[in-house]
């Protein structure tokens, strides 16, 4: 996965930064419409680019002024303390256990406007956790800390932990992976959220081949 700082290195910026750019004004006009500072970001399976969308998106939100907090609830396999580059592994699991209190859980990234709450040292129970008190009061908590707080969540089909995730956050963003997502599984995942009372606020369609002159890696739709 590649963050900002990775682009940064090559000619490749300015187009992965103007899609970034392209959908988080978007997707910030319709929370705002919608009164909503706080999403999760999923997707049917594994390996479909969530936390890809996810790192990238809070970084935009963080360029454009915004106080952002992104967490990291993905216990079964964690991804972004190790994308956004931060060594501290103290986070989320620590702050709904008590032991911490909410900005020692907050690590510092590359950018002043952003915070990562890593998920810390897995629980061998970590559904419990994700459908807990603590996790609607960290919810609840964060939004009043931050202009945005943004959730890279399981995916929907082999875990239960975004169904129930799904239900205490204000709005869904659903990543599927051209070619790769099957419509079924689409529409699976598209049920959980249903029957969570989910509000599926748009998706990402990551993985489009495209030619060199006409690079649209990373597409958005409502």
């Amino acid at each position: 996965m590649k963050t900002y700082n990775d682009f940064k290195q090559n000619k490749e910026i300015s187009f992965y930064k103007e899609k970034f750019n392209s959908i988080q004004t978007n997707l910030q006009f319709m929370l705002k419409k919608q009164g909503i500072r706080n999403f999760m970001i999923t997707s049917a399976n594994m390996s479909e680019g969530k936390s890809f969308a996810s790192a990238n998106i809070a970084e935009v939100f963080a360029e454009k002024g915004n106080k952002t907090l992104l967490i990291d609830v993905d216990f079964h396999r964690p991804s972004l303390r190790k994308y956004m580059q931060v060594s501290e592994n103290v986070g989320t699991i620590d702050y709904l256990m008590g032991d911490v209190a909410l900005e020692d859980a907050c690590q510092d990234t590359h950018h002043p406007n952003l915070k990562l709450m890593p998920t810390g040292i897995a629980p061998p129970n970590p559904s419990e956790w994700v459908d807990s008190v603590e996790m609607k009061q960290l919810i609840e908590i964060a939004k009043e800390a931050f202009d945005y707080v943004i959730i890279d969540a399981p995916p929907l089909l082999p875990i239960t932990d975004s169904r129930i995730l799904s239900s205490l956050c204000d709005g869904v963003l659903f990543v599927a992976f051209a070619k790769k997502t099957k419509r079924s599984e689409i529409k699976q995942a598209m049920r959980y959220l249903e029957i969570a009372d989910a509000n599926v606020i748009g998706g990402l369609l990551n993985g489009i081949a495209v030619s060199k002159n006409d690079r649209k890696g990373y597409h958005y739709k409502y």
